[in-house]
């Protein structure tokens, strides 16, 4: 069970694809359970046109809003991934959001939401398990790791490097695809003295090397603190991904990791953009 350090409220969003009502019902009762107060927006299940997305653009960005808006609400939280967060990225109150302590919690799609709010000066990016993941944590790491991540607790690693070095800061955690597609456009932020934390599924590794390619090329790794990468989920051969990491490194300048338990899959380290993150080679 996780254990948060208080009842806090929460505001249950649907910002990318639709989610099975008894999959919300799960991962809201684990909170629940954990002292919190969960409510699921009015929009959650709305439905669209576009049947990838849970509801249509002014719908979904209407619940963020409302919760932005609500001041009782500590943590928005994303029911799942998928696809459309970017679609909302200029219907959001960035100027309220910047105001409020809240925090804003999911992963894979929701980097659109998490680096758009880097690039407003906005820490609250809550990098942790959707719904689905939520009721499935049973592992130490995946319940520990969660409560900490939101109170803002230091956290320290020890990961095989592929260029060594010890570094401390803040970290920004992001999908590599849905981070890739923000190149260009008034969303992305500045990663200067960043640990970006990156991780991906369903790409096979040539892929990979392209958005790493087109993120490098944009000047992601020019000035960050360290590059940290997750979990690799149904991305091909192993060996062939860890070739790619290995010819990304020899192209960056800054320190490398692979490993951290971070991704589409359990174990699932919850990282927020408030924490102090020290990571020193295995």
């Amino acid at each position: 069970m996780f254990k948060f350090a208080k009842p806090y409220r929460i505001a249950l969003v649907a910002p990318s694809g639709p989610c099975a009502p008894e999959t919300v019902d799960a991962g809201k009762k684990v909170l629940e359970s954990g002292g919190c107060r969960v409510t699921v927006m009015p929009n959650v299940f709305s439905g669209c046109t576009l049947e990838h997305l849970a509801a249509d653009d002014d719908a979904r960005a209407g619940d963020i809003n409302a919760a932005i808006d609500d001041e009782t609400v500590d943590i928005i939280w994303a029911v799942r991934g998928g696809s459309g967060a970017g679609r909302l990225l200029d219907k959001i109150n960035w100027q309220k959001l910047r105001k409020r302590e809240v925090l804003f919690a999911g992963f894979s799609d929701i980097t659109a939401i998490h680096w758009a709010m880097a690039k407003h000066g906005i820490s609250g990016n809550l990098a942790a398990p959707m719904m689905s993941f939520l009721a499935k944590a049973a592992d130490q790491l995946s319940i520990d790791s969660l409560p900490e991540a939101v109170e803002g607790k230091a956290k320290e690693f020890r990961l095989p490097a592929l260029r060594k070095g010890e570094i401390t800061g803040k970290v920004l955690p992001g999908n590599i695809a849905v981070a890739s597609s923000l190149c260009g456009t008034p969303f992305f932020p500045e990663t200067a003295e960043k640990i970006l934390i990156l991780e991906e599924i369903g790409e096979e590794p040539y892929r990979i090397d392209r958005m790493l390619t087109q993120l490098r090329l944009a000047g992601t790794f020019d000035r960050c603190a360290a590059v940290v990468f997750g979990h690799f989920t149904n991305c091909g051969d192993a060996g062939q991904q860890m070739k790619v990491l290995q010819n990304f490194t020899a192209q960056v300048a800054c320190p490398v990791f692979c490993g951290l338990p971070h991704g589409h899959e359990l174990p699932f380290c919850s990282l927020s953009g408030r924490q102090t993150v020290t990571i020193r080679p295995l």
